[in-house]
C-alpha cells in the first residue's frame, strides 16, 4: 500500500533560481537581488508542490559542479566547461527557471532543452540611457555591466515563447521593453517585492528619535558621500550609515575616510534582523542619494516602520507620496546637498505631516507588499507556466 501511495504522489515542480549573489552566502555580496533570493524566494516559496534550488553561475571546476546547502536550500555552481554544464542541467531536469533580472547568461546558454521556460522578474533593467545617467558621476565611476549578449539571449528566448515577464514596479516596464527589445503591447504581470512585516510593531511617533539613516551598500552608484555631506550640514540630527563596502572597498573607504570624525555621523556597518529593525523603529527619515535606483527594498523596509523617504529617485511615486522627492541630482551631487537638507527640515519641522505620512506608508506596505500576497501570486505564476 505504501509503495502504491509513493508511486502515485505527484513529483514536485523543480524551480532553478538564477542569481549571482545570495546575500552573503558563499562569499557573495549583500545586495538586493541576493536578499530577495535568500530571504524571500528560497525561504517562503517551497511547499508540497514546489522546491527551489539556487544556481550561482560557474564554479571553480571544469568538469563538475560545486554543491552547498544554505539555510536548507541546495545552492550550486555549475561546471566551467559548457558541455559538462549542459549535461549537468540535463540530469537535473528543472521544471522551470526563475531569475531576478538576469545578471549572467551561462545557465541559459547551457540549457539545451528548447521546451524549458524562464520566469524573469524585472527588478532593475538598465538600458544604455540609464548608464549614461550613472556615468555622470565622476568622483568614483560605477563600472558598467551593460551586456548586450544577455539581453539578446533573453530576446531570443522571448521570441520563442519561453519567457514569462513579471515586474516589481509598473514604472520599470518601459525600460525592460527597451532593454530586451520586447513588443510594446507585451503583458507584464505585476509582482511587487515582499517585505517581512513585524506583526507586533505599532507605530508611535513618540518612540521616534531625530535619527536619519542610509540603508544600503557603500558604493559609487549610491553616492554615500552625499549622505555624509548632509550630516555635516545638519549637526542637530543623528545620522547612521547602515551598510558596508563590498566591491572596490579601497576606493569607497578612501572617499568616506574624511567623514569618520563627524560627531553626529555613525557607521554601523552591515546590519540585519533585529538590529536593523531597531534602527528602523527609531528613525524618522531614510535618505537615498543614489544616482540610480529601481525600487529598493530599503524603501519598503523603511516605510513598513513609518520611516519617511528623502531622495532624488521617485520609484512608483513612493518618495513624493511618503516623503520628499528633491528632483533629479546628476553627477557627483555636491552642488545639490541643500536640496536634501531642505527636504529633511520640511519633514522634521512638521510633526503632523510626519505622523500622517507614516500611517499612510505603513498601510500601503500592509496592502501591497506582504509576504503572503507575494507567495500566493508567485506560486500561481509558477504553476501556470509549468502547466502550459
Amino acid at each position: 500500500m505504501n509503495k502504491l501511495t509513493a508511486k502515485s504522489e505527484k513529483p514536485k515542480i523543480k524551480v532553478a533560481l538564477i542569481v549571482d549573489e545570495y546575500f552573503g552566502a558563499l562569499g557573495t555580496a549583500y545586495g538586493g537581488y541576493g536578499f530577495l533570493a535568500r530571504r524571500y524566494i528560497s525561504k517562503y516559496l517551497p511547499d508540497s508542490e514546489i522546491e527551489i534550488e539556487v544556481l550561482l553561475g560557474k564554479g571553480k571546476y571544469n568538469f563538475k559542479s560545486e554543491a552547498n546547502v544554505v539555510d536548507g536550500i541546495n545552492v550550486y555552481k555549475l561546471p566551467r566547461r559548457k558541455w559538462f554544464a549542459s549535461h549537468w542541467l540535463s540530469k537535473k531536469d528543472y521544471s522551470i527557471y526563475l531569475s531576478i533580472e538576469l545578471t549572467y547568461s551561462y545557465v541559459l546558454e547551457c540549457e539545451k532543452n528548447i521546451d524549458k521556460k524562464l520566469i524573469l522578474w524585472i527588478q532593475d533593467p538598465r538600458p544604455q540611457y540609464e548608464w549614461d545617467e550613472i556615468n555622470t558621476v565622476k568622483l568614483f565611476p560605477e563600472p558598467s555591466y551593460y551586456n548586450q549578449k544577455i539581453y539578446d539571449l533573453v530576446h531570443e528566448w522571448y521570441k520563442r515563447g519561453r519567457v514569462k515577464f513579471v515586474t516589481q514596479g509598473h514604472f520599470l516596464n518601459e525600460k525592460a521593453i527597451d532593454l530586451y527589445d520586447l513588443d510594446c503591447n507585451i503583458e507584464i504581470e505585476y509582482l511587487p517585492n515582499p517585505i517581512d512585516i513585524d506583526p507586533n510593531y505599532i507605530y508611535s511617533y513618540k518612540n521616534k528619535e531625530n535619527i536619519i539613516i542610509f540603508l544600503g551598500r557603500i558604493e559609487s552608484v549610491k553616492r554615500g558621500w552625499l549622505f555624509c555631506e548632509i550630516a555635516k550640514k545638519m549637526p542637530q540630527y543623528q545620522f547612521y550609515v547602515l551598510g558596508k563596502t563590498f566591491r572596490d572597498d579601497g576606493e569607497n573607504s578612501k572617499i568616506i575616510q574624511p567623514y569618520l570624525e563627524l560627531p553626529n555621523l555613525h557607521f554601523a556597518g552591515h546590519v540585519d534582523g533585529e538590529v536593523k529593525a531597531s534602527y528602523l523603529k527609531r528613525a524618522k527619515i531614510l535618505i537615498n542619494t543614489s544616482i540610480h535606483e529601481a525600487l529598493p527594498i530599503s524603501f519598503l523596509e523603511a516605510l513598513s516602520y513609518g520611516v519617511l523617504i528623502v531622495s532624488n529617485r521617485n520609484p512608483e511615486n513612493l518618495t513624493e507620496k511618503f516623503g520628499v522627492h528633491v528632483g533629479d541630482v546628476l553627477g557627483d551631487g555636491f552642488d545639490k546637498v541643500d536640496l536634501y537638507c531642505n527636504a529633511v527640515n520640511k519633514l522634521m519641522n512638521d510633526d503632523i505631516l510626519q505622523k500622517q505620512l507614516a500611517v499612510k506608508a505603513i498601510q500601503y506596505i500592509n496592502e501591497v507588499h506582504t509576504v503572503e500576497r507575494f507567495v500566493k501570486n508567485t506560486r500561481k505564476i509558477i504553476l501556470e507556466e509549468v502547466a502550459k
